[in-house]
């Protein structure tokens, strides 16, 4: 994995190269890491993503990223989120870089569910539902809670 996670940056403000004094963001998100994939194909900001198993050699399949489909055996290897498109183009399509939560809060593509709800992937590729069973991969967890279909805050587990 190429993020660090040993020197997390966690103040406020800094100095600029005057000495003066600028306040860094609250926005900053120096608790979530994420790595940068290859789309195996087009993707969507807050699509849950899957290693692409589906790749002949096996240093691709853990470089290549699908939606996560629980329906389709070759997707079912859940590593995140989709944050952005690391492209200077901004391209989610296939063959594009894609930066990926792997661990954080992001917002995601979720179904209904409720504050603390525990998601995993669904038949559906790329949205995350509220797990059946033990057994279902667990990727995150709803922070906020959402009534319908659509983007929802989550904190993604990082089991990659």
């Amino acid at each position: 994995m190429a993020t660090s996670t040993l020197i997390q940056y966690l103040e406020t403000e800094q100095k600029d190269g005057f000495g003066a004094t600028v306040a860094v963001g609250a926005a900053t998100m120096n608790r979530r890491q994420t790595e940068i994939f290859l789309a195996g194909e087009a993707v969507l900001v807050g699509d849950c993503v899957s290693l692409d198993l589906s790749q002949a050699a096996d240093g691709d399949k853990a470089v290549h990223i699908v939606k996560a489909d629980s329906g389709t055996a070759t997707d079912r290897c859940p590593v995140g989120v989709v944050l952005r498109s690391a492209e200077n183009d901004g391209s989610l399509a296939a063959g594009s870089r894609i930066e990926v939560v792997v661990r954080g809060v992001c917002e995601a593509n979720v179904a209904a569910h409720a504050a603390g709800d525990v998601l995993g992937m669904t038949a559906v590729p790329g949205q995350l539902d509220t797990v059946a069973a033990a057994t279902d991969a667990q990727v995150a967890i709803g922070i906020d809670g959402a009534g319908a279909p659509g983007l929802a805050t989550v904190y993604v587990r990082g089991a990659f």
